[in-house]
């Protein structure tokens, strides 16, 4: 039996059909509406409205395929409630292969740090902002916050890193004493990545405001840019596989979990950055963090992670070593890296469990 209608807007979709409409932001000097584009696969039964998220940062821009291969998957047919997608959540970074927004406010051109939109306290001056001050990135984030965080129960926020740059893990909201945050943990395993790590998120960040809606959240971050095809097909399968495995956890599609034998939950995330500037030869590829089997590489502290030599003269300048026992999470390819730049990263066994 089927149930009613899903509006979003001025848009009206049919149980067991899909739909596509665009969120109107702002019109903008080229002549053209910003508008953030939301998919909507309504299922024939009623259930949870899940939503999937991406492009919250411009360059992070693998997760939008992932999202497509998704949704393209889903039958609404056989599906208990409804799946919002929305796989550009900045436009304008988008556009410009940027983290943030290239706008005149730079300090708040990073959409996953001004929700919802609406600033707490004057940034010039004093007491309350006003509501007309506000950035055309925040405006993005009022957008979201209006129009699509009020229909959603539970939340996939998909990134990944850039510039030679891969990453592998879940961001699971820290805490245990809520229904919440139990669903929020649940969701967190059933993506079934293997890594877990456990946070407390920023109310100014999608999943922190939308956890303080009520909205149970997991965080998939998972790949980069420059990556050979073949990666990027293997991180494109282990997104599909984690989002469906949370539609099964959620009870919207019938089947049954794919879960790795066991899974670790940690902390501490030890980054690693070269204090001079060079050309990096890494030891490990981002391939190596996804593999056939567990993923990530366990390393032991003082193992070597990559060597910097100086482009100019050839000298050797630096080795990059890890800090800690423990398995590297995010590598990056060989290539010139600047001083601070972001190398490595680390889960610590310390204070980590495995969960199987």
């Amino acid at each position: 039996m089927g149930h009613t209608a899903f509006t979003l807007g001025d848009l009206t979709v049919a149980a067991g059909t899909r739909a596509f409409t665009r969120l109107p932001v702002a019109p903008l000097l080229l002549g053209a509406t910003l508008s953030l584009p939301v998919h909507v696969v309504h299922g024939r039964y009623p259930g949870p409205v899940l939503g999937l998220l991406s492009g919250v940062h411009g360059a992070e821009y693998l997760p939008v395929r992932c999202l497509r291969e998704a949704v393209l998957q889903i039958n609404p047919d056989e599906l208990h409630g409804t799946v919002l997608a929305l796989p550009v959540a900045n436009p304008v970074a988008f556009m410009q292969d940027s983290r943030i927004t290239l706008e005149d406010d730079i300090d708040f051109g990073n959409l996953n740090r001004v929700f919802p939109g609406f600033r707490r306290k004057a940034v010039f001056g004093s007491g309350t902002a006003d509501p007309t001050d506000h950035t055309l990135t925040e405006m993005m984030a009022q957008v979201i916050t209006r129009n699509f965080f009020p229909h959603l129960n539970h939340l996939l926020d998909f990134h990944t890193h850039f510039r030679q740059v891969s990453v592998v893990k879940i961001i699971q909201k820290a805490g245990a004493d809520s229904q919440l945050d139990e669903v929020s943990r649940g969701m967190c395993r059933a993506f079934g990545l293997g890594l877990i790590h456990e946070s407390a998120a920023g109310s100014n960040t999608a999943t922190g405001y939308a956890a303080e809606l009520g909205i149970s959240t997991c965080v998939p971050e998972v790949g980069g840019t420059a990556l050979t095809e073949s990666f990027q097909k293997r991180c494109v399968e282990t997104c599909v596989r984690g989002i469906f495995n949370v539609m099964h956890y959620l009870e919207m599609l019938p089947g049954a979990l794919q879960l790795p034998r066991r899974q670790l939950v940690f902390r501490r995330v030890p980054h690693i950055r070269p204090t001079v500037a060079g050309y990096l030869v890494t030891r490990y590829d981002p391939e190596r963090l996804l593999g056939e089997g567990e993923p990530g590489v366990e390393l032991k502290a003082g193992d070597a992670l990559g060597t910097i030599f100086d482009p100019h003269t050839f000298e050797e300048l630096e080795t990059l070593r890890a800090p800690i026992d423990g398995v590297l999470y995010m590598t990056r390819r060989s290539g010139p890296i600047e001083a601070g730049g972001h190398a490595y990263a680390l889960a610590d066994f310390e204070g980590a469990a495995w969960i199987e």
